[in-house]
């Protein structure tokens, strides 16, 4: 049997986690009552632009990331943990 507890199940886990949660929280936030699951959403925690990173005058490349941690990702996250180490 391979050991399925390696970091990289967990860091996949933990960004699935972030972005379902994430996700869900964006659509659920828009019901009176669960609008809490977006607190901290809305504004970036980190973010890096390089835009334009290479200008080859016909093409060009640019990059752009940023992170946004709401109440949503927070709680996929747990439940990407509890997966983690329920297997």
């Amino acid at each position: 049997m391979k050991n399925r507890r390696n970091p990289r199940n967990l860091v996949i886990l933990l960004m699935v986690g972030a972005l379902i949660g994430g996700i869900l929280a964006e659509v659920l936030s828009q019901n009176a009552y669960l609008s809490w699951l977006n607190l901290g959403g809305q504004k970036d925690l980190f973010s890096l632009t390089l835009n334009p990173a290479i200008d080859l005058r016909v093409l060009r490349f640019g990059f752009d990331i940023a992170f946004r941690v709401s109440v949503g990702s927070i709680l996929g996250m747990v439940l990407g943990l509890l997966v983690y180490f329920k297997t």
